[in-house]
């Protein structure tokens, strides 16, 4: 077991995958943060292509980190999330770290970020912790939709922080899922325990909820930190109405088909559930007008949770991370 009061080695990682200017500013904002005290911190991309299209952008952006800690960079060249996200586990336990980080790499950090995630661990018995999500702010070249979604993007992403601030502690989330955009977890979770993201669901997505629906599964203590924050930045192609309809449909078709192998019982009362949400997306579209920062997305996303459950019945199958966006 971890001795969390004394000296902790810390791999801080993120996977990339053809996104250079985004990398770059999540880089720049790694030397800035604030290193916790009896810390020893290690940053590291894991490039999941063929090509080592990112490793001179952080070469470039590594090589004046103000806060002075080393970055290094590997490539995966087996495609898929889970395979670079286990790849980044495997090369921390080689480092000796004994804890895991993972953000995202359209995403940039606070400044105390890391100090909290570890102050949160350190005052608590969790194995694992996530952290809340934003939205950064317009860059000013997003067309007025555009605006529109991010504002909506913007309140569902609050919604979510405040509901998982009243629910969530140190030592139980509450049932708010833990995801890689803001982790922390030990790394014994990988060499010990034998959890690892599951390489089956190579380009469906969720593989992050998985582990921590295993990692629950198994009586291991998950936690929540309300006041580490990350600041995801959304490219435009990402504030149309039917790339949030996609995704919610491709997210809502993974998580449907795990629950149906794992738990039928839950999976039927989710189909159940269909009329219901139909109800949703009718009211949504009918306060549009008078909630427009709220109710846009909604509808996008209920309409894309309807066709990916029910596209179920048809065969459908998510690859939600075939395509990437945001380079």
């Amino acid at each position: 077991m971890t001795d969390r009061s004394a000296n902790l080695k810390i791999t801080v990682s993120t996977l990339t995958r053809k996104r250079p200017e985004m990398l770059a500013a999540l880089v720049r904002s790694w030397g800035d943060l604030v290193i916790p005290s009896n810390c020893i911190v290690r940053f590291l991309v894991v490039e999941n292509d063929k090509v080592a299209n990112s490793k001179q952008i952080v070469q470039e952006a590594g090589s004046s980190l103000a806060n002075g800690c080393a970055i290094e960079y590997v490539l995966e060249p087996e495609l898929g999330i889970p395979f670079g996200r286990n790849r980044a586990a495997r090369e921390a336990i080689a480092n000796g770290s004994d804890l895991l980080c993972f953000v995202d790499d359209d995403e940039v950090v606070a400044q105390d970020w890391l100090e909290r995630l570890v102050a949160g661990y350190r005052s608590s018995s969790a194995v694992l912790l996530g952290a809340p999500l934003r939205a950064a702010g317009p860059s000013g070249r997003e067309t007025g939709v555009q605006r529109l979604m991010l504002r909506n993007i913007s309140n569902r992403y609050l919604a979510k922080e405040q509901a998982a601030a009243r629910r969530g502690a140190l030592n139980d989330t509450g049932g708010v899922t833990v995801v890689t955009n803001n982790w922390l977890g030990e790394t014994r979770l990988f060499s010990e325990v034998g959890l690892w993201f599951d390489e089956t669901m190579r380009m469906t997505g969720g593989t992050d909820a998985k582990f921590y629906a295993d990692a629950v599964g198994q009586g291991l203590t998950v936690g929540w930190v309300p006041d580490a924050f990350v600041y995801e930045t959304i490219p435009p192609e990402r504030l149309s109405f039917w790339y949030q309809a996609a995704r919610g449909r491709d997210q809502s078709n993974t998580y449907m088909r795990r629950k149906l192998k794992n738990k039928p019982v839950s999976a039927v009362l989710g189909f159940l559930s269909i009329p219901i949400r139909f109800l949703g997306l009718v009211v949504a579209m009918i306060l549009m007008p008078i909630q427009p920062d709220r109710r846009f997305i909604q509808i996008a996303r209920t309409l894309g949770w309807l066709v990916g459950v029910i596209g179920i019945f048809f065969g459908y199958k998510s690859a939600l991370y075939k395509k990437v966006s945001g380079h």
